[in-house]
């Protein structure tokens, strides 16, 4: 095989690799894989072409399958974080280093093959050489023809010796190119590599870093919430009851601090209103959620107004003491969130009501609103 008939298979075989390149760019942008199948398929894609004696490609793939697990954990616990990001460069890089090695493996295999079938060729010229001795020693009949006929085929040999000398040396050169290229690459791809892992690590650090300040944002923020709780006690009444859940602390007044049927605020409630946006006033950090609900009696389109005037009475009012509107919001529950038994007089009055959720900036965002409890069954209307 001639320099020409080489060249023109490494162009036709660059030519399908491109190909390939582009048709499997094109199938990943339609099937749109996830950072793991696209990992999984490039270290597949790679094994493949790994030689049997390619021990180094191995021991990179085994390293690259360990990093894909890394990946699939990270993936599922967030497929857009950083950490998955990092872990999807990591695996592609792995995925390159395999593919680097198994190639080299391949031109240092095939360049021992060259230097095999040189070794044959100089074998054959050996016997040759040695028929021609015998022929001018007086052993083959009719010695002048003969050593003719051997010259003749000695000076073909020796052409076609110094053909396959002249192709073996060009492509013994264009084998170390490649081997040297190759080489390149993967020192290259290592230092990506290494480049990633410090990346990784520096990412590491700051995710810790961000999570004790976090944690400490928290503690603070539940000592906060825990000191107004106690100076919120104080408030403590049978028309004013203090409790603490998921959501905050909970202040849940009573609609006879209410004109009856109305969205007024009497005298008392005002007073315990003052005290509380007072508190407000000293524990920046708290945002209220004022929350109007009525018991079952009534038509629902009346409940659900009444219940948003009280709610939007009672912010205004803590706005004209001073407080933010910012950290306020209001809004009319009507009687969809009962906290007792509309069947009976003492669970509908609970259930008219104005509650104030009180939750600091901090924690509000982890925090899960409680489960409401459904409503009970309408029972005969009551005046409120």
């Amino acid at each position: 095989m001639n320099t020409k008939n080489l060249i023109a298979i490494s162009a036709f075989a660059a030519s399908l690799c491109f190909a390939a390149e582009e048709a499997a760019t094109e199938a990943a942008e339609v099937a749109a894989p996830s950072a793991v199948e696209t990992c999984s398929a490039s270290l597949d894609a790679a094994a493949k072409d790994i030689p049997a004696n390619a021990v180094s490609a191995k021991y990179s793939l085994a390293a690259a399958k360990a990093a894909l697990a890394d990946l699939d954990a990270a993936f599922k616990d967030d497929p857009e974080s950083e950490a998955t990001q990092a872990l999807a460069a990591k695996c592609d890089i792995y995925a390159k280093i395999v593919a680097a090695q198994a190639e080299t493996q391949k031109l240092r295999n095939h360049t021992a093959s060259n230097w095999e079938k040189r070794a044959a060729t100089a074998r054959s010229i050996e016997a040759i050489q040695e028929q021609i001795s015998q022929a001018r020693s007086g052993k083959v009949n009719d010695l002048e023809a003969e050593k003719a006929k051997m010259k003749d085929q000695e000076a073909r040999l020796q052409a076609e010796m110094q053909q396959n000398q002249e192709k073996f040396q060009a492509e013994a050169a264009a084998k170390e190119a490649a081997l040297k290229a190759a080489s390149e690459r993967e020192a290259n791809l290592q230092k990506q590599q290494a480049d990633l892992q410090k990346q990784q690590a520096d990412l590491q650090k700051q995710l810790e870093a961000e999570k004790k300040a976090l944690a400490e944002e928290r503690a603070k923020a539940e000592a906060r919430q825990a000191e107004a709780m106690n100076k919120l006690n104080e408030l403590q009444s049978k028309l004013i009851q203090v409790t603490k859940d998921a959501r905050g602390i909970i202040l849940s007044m009573s609609d006879i601090l209410f004109d009856v049927n109305k969205a007024s605020l009497k005298a008392d409630l005002k007073t315990s209103l003052a005290k509380v946006a007072g508190i407000l006033s000293v524990y920046q950090q708290f945002n209220v959620s004022i929350e109007g609900n009525t018991d079952n009696t009534g038509s629902e389109e009346h409940n659900m107004k009444l219940s948003q005037q009280r709610a939007d009475n009672v912010m205004k009012f803590l706005v004209d003491q001073g407080i933010d509107a910012g950290r306020l919001t209001a809004k009319g529950l009507g009687m969809s969130m009962p906290i007792a038994d509309n069947k009976t007089k003492e669970g509908r009055q609970k259930n008219r009501r104005v509650d104030l959720v009180i939750q600091d900036k901090a924690l509000q965002q982890s925090a899960e609103p409680a489960a409401a409890e459904p409503a009970a069954e309408p029972a005969a209307p009551e005046a409120k």
